[in-house]
């Protein structure tokens, strides 16, 4: 191979313009319509956050690239605690970022040092071979020297914090979490209670309709005649002689349970639902089912809702001897298996019961030498009344033996 020398006379001139149109023909068609400030030299030492803007939109405005937003993060992390994060006003360094712009498939390479173009050149000599330029496009990527790190989510929604806001600290949160647990509004009683407690019919007549059956046609072919109804079904009721129902009124969708053996009781009353009446036919009305308690079947009966007068947010006051009563039976009939069940007692409305008085039931002592002394098996609370029998919500119980006939006393009365 022949020797090359160092020559600084004009032919190397020549020579750098013959190979200069050789290189374009090569390199793909760029659109420099649209340079990055980067590429123009162009990019401030520093920038402001406005509002709206993100490390990705400003990486995408200075460098064209939005994937070196991790670059300006690094720059600032003394300003941007949480690069998800940051807010107008801020001043972000942009600094040198990086030593290429990339447009398109090629590399444009930004020259560091202006003085190179004067360095010295290879004169050719005759017999000497140029190496071909190859595209810029074809050549294998450097992944050696390129991370590229995931974009920022964008954010969920504009809120209304400023750069002056402080945020709550981990345990501000938590002390309005406890905060929420003990300033919690006291209710004595509520309607579902209030609904599905069920009563005692006290041997009145009362204007019973009946549930025909659920109006749609089921979905799936059923053996039996009989429907169940689902919430938001619609039910036909045939409606007692002399009713009259209007759309909108809300009826009581309950059973008879069974009569009680002792007393002018009457029968049990358990609520199986509420449903709400959208149409007033010849022969009867159609109602949709808003609340569920229990299978709602053909054949169950229906009744006038009876309105709920909410007690409001007040505690019942401590009493010294109470009213005086007897327990008269479990609403279903079965052994209690805990709290949270339903005990008819034989004081009502008459004797100034209200929905939120709180009884006890208790077991007195029989007086005798060696025997027990006086225990107190449970806590009710009262959550419907009649006008002599009143039904009450076990709240807390210290005895599962809760027989009939045992005596019950008022131990804390609501303002009348």
């Amino acid at each position: 191979m022949r020797r090359t020398t160092i020559c600084r006379s004009s032919r190397t001139v020549l020579l750098v313009l013959a190979v200069v149109p050789l290189t374009w023909s090569v390199l793909p068609a760029q659109d420099t319509t649209q340079a990055a400030p980067a590429a123009m030299g162009q990019v401030p030492a520093s920038h402001t956050v406005s509002r709206g803007e993100t490390l990705w939109s400003i990486s995408q405005m200075y460098f064209a690239d939005p994937l070196l937003w991790p670059e300006i993060y690094r720059l600032n992390t003394n300003v941007v605690e949480d690069p998800h994060w940051i807010y107008p006003g801020e001043i972000l360094v942009l600094g040198p970022v990086v030593g290429g712009i990339a447009q398109g498939d090629t590399v444009v390479a930004v020259p560091q040092d202006t003085s190179a173009a004067a360095a010295d050149t290879v004169r050719a000599q005759p017999g000497d071979t140029i190496a071909a330029v190859v595209p810029v496009d074809t050549m294998p990527a450097d992944t050696t020297l390129v991370f590229v790190e995931a974009p920022p989510p964008e954010p969920v929604g504009e809120s209304g914090e400023t750069m002056f806001d402080r945020r709550r600290t981990p345990q501000q949160r938590v002390q309005d979490v406890l905060r929420s647990y003990t300033h919690q509004p006291y209710r004595p009683l509520r309607s579902g209670e209030f609904y599905a407690a069920g009563f005692l019919t006290e041997n009145e007549r009362l204007p019973w309709g009946t549930v025909i059956g659920v109006t749609s046609p089921p979905a799936i072919y059923r053996l039996s005649d009989r429907s169940t109804a689902l919430p938001y079904d619609e039910i036909s009721i045939k409606p007692p002689s002399r009713a009259s129902y209007h759309v909108g009124d809300s009826l009581l969708i309950a059973r008879i349970d069974r009569a009680l053996e002792f007393g002018d009781w009457g029968e049990v009353v358990v609520p199986l639902g509420i449903a709400r009446v959208t149409s007033v036919e010849e022969e009867q009305v159609l109602a949709r089912v808003v609340t569920q308690f229990g299978s709602i079947r053909n054949g169950r009966l229906a009744l006038p809702l009876e309105p709920f007068k909410s007690p409001g947010e007040v505690r019942p006051t401590p009493v010294e001897q109470g009213l005086a009563g007897h327990l008269l039976a479990s609403r279903d009939g079965r052994p209690i298996a805990g709290p949270q069940q339903f005990f008819f007692i034989d004081k009502g409305r008459s004797e100034g019961v209200v929905p939120g008085d709180v009884f006890e039931v208790y077991k007195p002592a029989a007086g005798e030498l060696g025997s027990a002394s006086e225990e107190v098996r449970a806590v009710l609370m009262i959550v419907h009344t009649r006008e002599h029998s009143a039904t009450g919500l076990i709240l807390q119980i210290m005895h599962p033996g809760l027989d009939p006939r045992l005596p019950v006393r008022l131990i804390k009365k609501m303002p009348s």
